[in-house]
Formats: structure tokens, sequence, C-alpha cells
């Protein structure tokens, strides 16, 4: 078992803390607005922020699997849910980031600096979580693929018809 410090220095964990911290500032931009209609970006940045700190916690703790088990007697892994929480506030975050500069653009003045910057951090934010969800898609992939091992071998075996495969059928 390894220790909280050392695992988050691994991809795609090390993204788990930056998410939390990213969403701290993110919360600092939009409280600069004083808008009164921001309300989809305060939604958008309390779930990113409580999904990463929730994330970085249950992953610190080693609760992951245990968690899992009871919850889902084992069928689903971590890199799965840890993939799907990651395009879900991914997506989210990337639609907050129009939503943010649209704001700035109807709010040219004093408050509109704080949308641009929200808007900024929004796209780091989004990359915070597209990068661990391709890294484990990626992941998954190579697994389900054999790891990627013997190339001529895995040309070689005969299978059955599969609408995504990359490989044609034999």
């Amino acid at each position: 078992i390894m220790d909280a410090g050392s695992i988050f220095l691994r991809l795609p964990h090390a993204f788990k803390p930056l998410q939390a911290l990213n969403a701290v500032i993110l919360f600092v931009c939009v409280a600069s607005t004083g808008s009164s209609d921001n309300g989809i970006l305060w939604f958008v940045i309390v779930v990113s922020f409580l999904v990463s700190v929730a994330a970085t916690l249950i992953f610190a703790l080693n609760l992951q699997d245990s968690i899992l088990e009871k919850l889902t007697n084992g069928r689903v892994s971590w890199n799965m849910v840890e993939m799907v929480y990651s395009f879900v506030v991914g997506v989210l975050c990337a639609i907050s980031v129009w939503v943010a500069f649209g704001f700035a653009n109807n709010h040219m003045g004093g408050v509109s600096a704080g949308f641009i910057a929200t808007g900024l951090f929004l796209i780091l934010q989004t990359a915070l979580y597209a990068v661990p969800c391709v890294i484990i898609y990626d992941a998954v992939r190579q697994e389900q693929h054999g790891g990627g091992g013997d190339s001529f071998a895995q040309a070689s075996a005969v299978e059955a018809a599969h609408p995504f495969s990359d490989r044609p059928y034999q």
C-alpha cells in the first residue's frame, strides 16, 4: 500500500488535488463578479469542488476499493467511476466556459473581468478533468485489447464481430 503523498505524484491521481485547488480559485473568481445571474457557474463550481475533494479524500484514505465493493459487489472498478465523474464534470466545466464568457460579454464593465477570469480558470478545470478521463480511457482500452502485447498473436486470433473494434473481422 502506497502512502497518500506518493500516490498523488502518479498520473492520473496527481490531478485530484489540483482540481480542488482550482475550484477554490474559481470560487474567488465567481464571487468577484457580484452578479446575481451566475447560478449555473456556482452550481458547476460547487459540484466540481465537492467531487474533487471527495475523490481526493477517498483515494488518500485508500477507501475506494472497499466503498465500491460494498456498493457494487466489485462489479465496478474505481477507474470506471473516476472516468465517468471526470467526463461528466469535464463536460459541465466546458459548457460553463461558454456561459462565463457569455456573461462577460453581457456585463461589460467592472464585473466582466471576474467572468473572464472564471472562463479562463474553467478552461483549466476542464483540462484537469479531461486529461485523467483520457488517461483512464486509454488504460481501460489497452486492458481490454490484451495490454498491447504481441500484435501478431492478436491479429491472428479469430474473434467475433464487434461494432467498436479497431481490428477487422476475421
